[in-house]
């Protein structure tokens, strides 16, 4: 067999929406995909954080809250009027996990939207070879979260986050991922990601104390993950290449849940 040098093989034409592109993850695997050749419909909430990417062409973005249903609807029904079927999603966007939110309303932001806009961009899809992938978290997925004594400062703060909803988001957004496989096959992959602790901006005040220090001396490879390290898994999972894969949450964490 002959090896070939684009082995992800996106086809020509290809289109991929991705969530909270401003930032983090979804600003890595943008121009990733655009390296690709798959044009790129960019969607965040932050539309200062929007104005400034410049990933040429190819790349075109969207303001919106991805757990409003009516906005998702009325954006998915003008994207597919412009680009016909989407192949690809990307399940990006949500909130931090020092936001304070009630657990009803970190449900709604987590899963609660991952179905939102899946259930969107699948009302016009190819027979064949779509797929999106969700982004979970280790978080309520494969563990309970930090010890709490590394944090409890930032729990004190933050009000919200010690009730929950950030786990029991994330660990639904997996649970959501494996059902959307089973329940439509034959019309797309859905596969996630379940990230550790990823050195982005908006939880730079958390790994860079006491608890990014415990989680470098935790992980095997002795460093928090990056970003595109990230995008790299997710890219994958939406390709070709990954065509037999289906319902799988990839732990990207460096093996530090492997550690007790």
């Amino acid at each position: 067999m002959t090896a070939v040098a684009d082995f992800l093989g996106f086809p020509k034409g290809s289109v991929a929406v991705v969530s909270g592109v401003a930032s983090g993850i979804g600003k890595e695997l943008a121009p990733l995909l655009l390296a690709q050749n798959v044009r790129v419909v960019g969607l965040d909430i932050n539309q200062a954080g929007l104005d400034s990417l410049d990933f040429g062409e190819g790349f075109s973005r969207r303001r919106l809250d991805t757990a409003d249903r009516e906005a998702v609807n009325a954006l998915f029904a003008e994207l597919h009027a412009e680009f016909g079927p989407i192949g690809y999603l990307a399940n990006n966007a949500g909130p931090p996990s020092s936001a304070p939110l009630s657990i009803e309303a970190g449900l709604a932001q987590t899963a609660g939207s991952v179905q939102i806009m899946t259930q969107a961009w699948s009302k016009a899809i190819p027979a064949q070879g779509a797929a999106v992938v969700n982004v979970a978290s280790v978080a309520g997925a494969f563990s309970g979260g930090p010890p709490p004594a590394v944090v409890a400062d930032r729990i004190a703060a933050a009000g919200g986050i010690g009730n929950g909803w950030y786990g029991a988001g994330k660990a639904a957004i997996a649970g959501l991922t494996r059902y959307q496989a089973v329940m439509a096959a034959g019309r797309y992959r859905a596969c996630a990601v379940a990230p550790g602790v990823i050195e982005t901006p908006r939880i730079g005040d958390l790994t860079e104390g006491a608890y990014g220090k415990l989680m470098i001396e935790r992980s095997p490879l002795g460093r928090l993950g990056q970003p595109q390290e990230v995008a790299h898994a997710i890219a994958f999972l939406l390709s070709p290449a990954a065509s037999f894969v289906n319902g799988v949450t990839l732990v990207i964490d460096g093996g530090g849940t492997l550690v007790y």
